[in-house]
């Protein structure tokens, strides 16, 4: 007869076999999990209450919502189970049939149709470790959804101006043409110290986090990199 011990240590065996795709999570994989929290609100925020969006982690398929905006959708909430869609995705991954993007048509047992598009998150090794899903309500009228996703969230909002750059030379001439404009427009300021404050404002701005932006500011206002340090040093000790 096999004893306890062997039939225990057998059932180990056989269970993680099973799983493709389970591992024993580290602190580092639950960091990548919480990260990924603000980014469920952000996208809920732009699509509004007619979009569901799950984070889903796997350290325990039991309980996996771990964040989930406009749960009401589908009746969720956090600890709530990983569905069973998204094990066979799982599976199929792990066995290399297909990218970590997935899109499908889902419908509930109240018969609403959900548009899905179902991310795997992996850990540094490439293992993964959760799933962030998008489920869009289809079964509501057009106008409903529409007016959620215009008006939601952007009622107090000011519209701001936007520019999508196409390298780093581009934003950084744009930053300064954009700068220069504003301090001009301040008529209290003299022409001698309007280099002054549009470097000022570019550090403001963030512009010298870039790489190489220095010597970029400095040929666009046709001044030395020195006097560009030289402005960044006075607005970092608050000398301005």
């Amino acid at each position: 007869m096999i004893d306890d011990a062997v039939l225990s240590s057998c059932d180990k065996v056989v269970s993680e076999d099973v799983s493709l795709w389970r591992h024993t999570f580290s602190d580092d994989d639950r960091k990548i999990i919480h990260s990924l929290e603000t980014v469920v609100d952000g996208i809920a925020s732009v699509f509004g209450s007619f979009c569901e969006v799950v984070l889903h982690s796997l350290e325990d398929p039991s309980r996996s919502v771990v964040k989930i905006a406009n749960g009401i959708a589908t009746g969720r909430d956090v600890d709530s189970p990983v569905t069973v869609e998204a094990l066979q995705q799982l599976h199929e991954i792990a066995r290399q049939e297909g990218g970590d993007i997935r899109h499908a048509t889902k419908k509930t047992q109240d018969g609403q149709l959900f548009k899905s598009t179902s991310m795997v998150i992996r850990s540094h090794t490439g293992q993964p470790v959760g799933m962030l899903c998008i489920n869009i309500n289809m079964s509501v009228p057009a106008s409903d959804f529409l007016e959620a996703f215009v008006l939601e969230g952007v009622n107090n909002a000011a519209p701001v101006s936007g520019h999508f750059p196409s390298s780093v030379d581009d934003l950084v001439e744009n930053t300064v043409d954009r700068t220069i404009a504003e301090i001009n427009s301040n008529h209290q300021l003299s022409n001698k110290v309007k280099n002054k404050h549009i470097i000022m404002s570019l550090f403001d701005k963030g512009i010298f986090d870039i790489k190489e932006s220095v010597p970029m500011v400095a040929r666009k206002l046709g001044v030395s990199r020195h006097t560009v340090y030289l402005y960044i040093r006075q607005r970092k000790l608050g000398d301005c």
